[in-house]
């Protein structure tokens, strides 16, 4: 696209604004002169080069690394979701990593990050809720033998949920 083109009104925008009638093209009108102000008082600037309004702001725990050469330890982590009309969903997962925040990126690659960010987590198989119910005796062998490092595969995770339907 040329410069020139981009001076050009966009057509199809103007049509789509004219057929809404006389009232939004006044709307609009006012919003681009208050625009206009805006940019004249310098009480806003122009976004930066590739920069996205819109993103979401990603959580903490997305933008930490841990350190390449930090031992890994099995992590446990639960989070539910209740739906009205659909029942309660709960999830439960163990696995294998450096710290808390690694393990959130592998669970929110199951289960999404929202529910991620709003999980349990704890370091360890000590009690955690759940947990029993969800881990069997030789799973849990298994978890304490990764976590003390004795021929623990370099990754590990495990996820179930258990749903109930109340409607």
């Amino acid at each position: 696209m040329t410069a020139e083109d981009e001076s050009q009104p966009d057509n199809n925008l103007a049509r789509h604004l004219a057929r809404k009638g006389p009232a939004e093209v006044e709307k609009f009108q006012t919003i681009v002169d208050l625009a206009r102000q805006l940019l004249a008082s310098g009480e806003v600037q122009l976004y930066g080069e590739g920069e996205n309004p819109f993103a979401p702001t990603p959580y903490p725990w997305e933008t930490t690394e841990a350190p390449a050469d930090a031992s890994r330890h099995i992590f446990l982590g639960t989070v539910s979701d209740l739906a009205s009309g659909q029942g309660h969903t709960v999830w439960f997962a163990a696995g294998l990593a450096r710290n808390e925040d690694e393990f959130r990126r592998q669970l929110a690659a199951h289960i999404g990050y929202v529910r991620a960010n709003g999980a349990d987590v704890n370091r360890g198989l000590g009690d955690f809720q759940l947990s029993a119910t969800f881990i069997s005796p030789p799973l849990r062998q298994t978890l304490a033998k990764f976590e003390k490092g004795a021929a623990g595969p370099f990754s590990f995770f495990y996820l179930t949920s258990w749903h109930e339907n109340w409607s």
